[in-house]
């Protein structure tokens, strides 16, 4: 069983959202805009597509520019409806679904049922429509489109239940329509009563399968809508708003909205991304840039080391990052865009220690953000896990966020604790240059052991770090200890470079 859920003038009804206003759409170039779709009022008032806006203008209905965004929005209103009763759907055209609803009678109820609780739902979230139910996919299409409210076609009864409907609801060709009109073919069931051979010799393949469309035996497989890139969620604020606090109420109903979406669809997500249109007006915003006044767009992305589905973790993060960079003008319209991910399930071991949960992780890195700030002055991330780099540069390292630095085993080598920053020594050597006393931090030690010297040059094709390195022993307080030592062979300066523990 395959029902369609076929929505008549789906760009207006994108448009309108279930107004009754007569209304049409316009489109085109500014020098030539005519009406690319209108709803029932407006044809009855005299619009019909491709007349021009002015002609339109003249028959007093409302015009309404395209915006694909808006249809884009509409469209994926629908999937989810779909989705809400089945996961395979198909997108046959724009304002047209059809999904398998194979077994559901024994949750449901009869044919009749189902299609009742699917169109109450359609409505439900802003859409006039038809609903079908059919034995194939293309008996369900056509009837949506032919047939008004709720249609029911049971097994078997295909062909009489669609002879009724006219040619034009197949979208042919033009110049096979006109040919049909030649013949006198104005029904599915005159078209499904032609003789074969002689239709197929005049009209091809095509014609043949014309045929069995409209005798409602063609079977076949869905075709899978597409997943999207990125779910979106938006919103156009009647004032704009200036207070962080009123902003969250904006997130947290836009946050939700999304995040139920793709739960529907056993989907995540590990990265948003936040833009505010803002209302700038350089006279009268002192932190605004130096641009014109208008509309400028304001983003901020957010990513997490794993997806989740927790619209209250993505709201908290998206708050802090907005109080750590706010926008520098009233904001006037909101959206939200959403990177789906699977989601990811994690067991811990027995002899594990429990770890915090990562969502959680990140938000208490963003709090010591807010606190330390992001990057040191040397453009390093302050909050993270050290990496080392692969270099031989001293103290070369970088912070990678959580989930993205590579985790070393412990090996039974001699950890150095490092000075930061190193300190200067007095260094005395022996004939051979080997360090034999020194003296550092009001302190002085004879060198019991010494190892070395190694050449270091870091990154040497730069010309920089050329020095030598010594491992040596000390007697201090009656303790041995192992410190590195080395020497700038531009400058001919001794330092201690650290301890090893």
């Amino acid at each position: 069983m395959f029902c369609c859920v076929h929505v008549p003038d789906f760009p207006v009804q994108a448009a309108l959202l279930r107004s009754a206003t007569a209304a049409a759409l316009f489109d085109g170039p500014d020098s030539l805009l005519k009406v690319v779709s209108c709803n029932q009022a407006a044809r009855s008032a005299g619009v019909h597509v491709g007349m021009t806006k002015l002609q339109a203008e003249a028959c007093g209905v409302t015009l309404i520019k395209r915006i694909q965004e808006r249809e884009d929005i509409a469209e994926a209103e629908l999937l989810d409806c779909a989705y809400h009763f089945s996961p395979d759907v198909e997108v046959t055209s724009p304002g047209t679904i059809i999904f398998d609803m194979t077994g559901s009678e024994r949750l449901l109820g009869t044919g009749k049922a189902i299609a009742q609780i699917i169109l109450d739902e359609v409505t439900r979230r802003g859409f006039e429509s038809n609903v079908s139910l059919a034995s194939n996919p293309d008996t369900a299409h056509y009837a949506a489109r032919g047939f008004k409210g709720i249609t029911v076609i049971d097994p078997g009864d295909e062909a009489r239940r669609l002879s009724r409907l006219p040619v034009e609801v197949l979208g042919v060709e033009e110049d096979v329509l006109e040919t049909l009109h030649a013949w006198g073919i104005r029904t599915f069931k005159a078209l499904a009563a032609l003789p074969a051979v002689p239709l197929t010799e005049r009209l091809g393949q095509y014609g043949l399968h014309l045929q069995r469309l409209a005798q409602g035996a063609v079977t076949r497989e869905l075709i899978p809508a597409a997943l999207p890139e990125a779910f979106q969620e938006s919103t156009e604020l009647e004032e704009p708003v200036e207070l962080l606090e009123p902003l969250a109420f904006v997130l947290n109903r836009l946050m939700e909205q999304l995040l139920e979406r793709l739960i529907e669809r056993s989907l995540a997500t590990d990265q948003i991304e936040v833009v505010l249109t803002l209302e700038v007006h350089s006279d009268r915003e002192i932190n605004a840039p130096t641009c014109s006044s208008g509309i400028t767009s304001y983003e901020r992305t957010i990513k997490l080391p794993m997806p989740t589905q927790d619209a209250k973790i993505l709201l908290k993060l998206a708050q802090l990052d907005l109080a750590a960079h706010p926008p520098h003008a009233p904001v006037k319209k909101v959206r939200i865009e959403a990177k789906p991910a699977r989601v990811r399930f994690t067991q811990a071991g027995l002899f594990q220690p429990l770890a915090p949960e990562p969502a959680k992780l990140e938000i208490t890195m963003a709090r010591l953000r807010a606190v330390v700030g992001e990057k040191d002055t040397d453009g390093r991330q302050r909050i993270g896990f050290p990496a080392l780099l692969d270099s031989h540069k001293p103290d070369h390292f970088h912070v990678a966020p959580p989930g993205k630095h590579k985790e070393t085993r412990p090996s039974a080598c001699l950890s150095l604790r490092r000075f930061r920053p190193v300190i200067p020594a007095r260094v005395e050597t022996s004939a051979e240059q080997s360090p034999v006393w020194i003296g550092f931090a009001k302190r002085k030690a004879r060198v019991t052991d010494a190892s070395g010297p190694w050449s270091s040059a870091g990154e040497w094709w730069a010309g920089e770090w050329r020095r030598e390195e010594w491992d040596i022993q000390l007697t201090l307080d009656g303790h041995a200890s192992l410190y590195r030592i080395f020497r700038e062979l531009a400058t001919r300066s001794w330092f201690v470079e650290g301890l090893y523990d």
